[in-house]
């Protein structure tokens, strides 16, 4: 089964035509990391300040299956 990774906000804007509801599927070899993820897709690792793996916080440097949901979510500004 492929890697389901979701963008928050502004991360959505590094993957053209972007469907919030579907992800993006991704085959990985199970030696690969969230950081090596998130590369293959264009997306600045300095741009993400959470990491989730399976609805539970992961570093960048955990190592992805093939079965997993990443979420990634960008730093959050507010007043």
């Amino acid at each position: 089964m492929p890697l389901k990774i979701f963008l928050s906000s502004t991360l959505r804007k590094y993957q053209q035509d972007y469907d919030p509801l579907k992800g993006i599927e991704m085959a990985v070899d199970g030696k690969e990391t969230v950081t090596d993820v998130c590369l293959k897709i264009n997306i600045p690792t300095e741009k993400i300040k959470v990491f989730m793996v399976n609805g539970k916080s992961a570093s960048p440097d955990c190592i992805l299956t093939g079965d997993e949901r990443v979420a990634l979510f960008p730093p959050v500004g507010g007043g």
